[in-house]
């Protein structure tokens, strides 16, 4: 009976200092991706809001996000937001994590974040999500936050 406890209790130490180290392994991860993500983030937004270039967010887009819109739409949408809000003035930052997720034995890294932006115009939002594709972040989705956008997209004048 004593050796069973006794290898019991060994069994759990191993258990703790592998979850131990697993834990440190993630949070020395989780922060270099939180980095790395935040960066590409700011680059993407700054240097398409910059001119509303349609072609450098399409170079960035995931496979997905290819399949699901059409180049046309999002040159559209970045036509009509560079008429509505004007070049960029001031970038206001980018708020956001990674995240790791484990699934039929892969690993996915993703990340959103909402990033702010002072434009000519007026001030903007967007939502970003992306993906990582093996040592690269590509924009699986975003969305453009802006009073004046909409108004100009249904047609408001105010």
């Amino acid at each position: 009976m004593r050796k069973f406890f006794y290898g019991l209790g060994v069994v759990f130490a191993v258990l703790i200092v592998a979850c131990a180290i697993g834990i440190f392994v993630l949070a020395r991860n989780g922060s270099a991706l939180d980095a790395e993500s935040k960066a590409y983030v700011e680059d993407t937004v700054v240097t398409f809001t910059g001119r509303w270039d349609a072609e450098e967010l399409w170079r960035r887009a995931s496979p997905r996000f290819r399949e699901s819109t059409k180049r046309e739409d999002l040159g559209a949408l970045l036509d009509a937001a560079r008429s509505a809000l004007g070049p960029l003035t001031e970038y206001g930052g980018a708020r956001g994590e990674a995240m790791m997720s484990v699934s039929n034995l892969s690993t996915v890294v993703s990340a959103n974040y909402v990033a702010k932006g002072r434009f000519q115009n007026g001030d903007a939002e967007f939502r970003i999500s992306m993906i990582k594709v093996g040592p690269t972040w590509m924009i699986e989705g975003f969305q453009i936050g802006s009073p004046l956008l909409m108004r100009s997209l249904v047609g408001v004048k105010s």
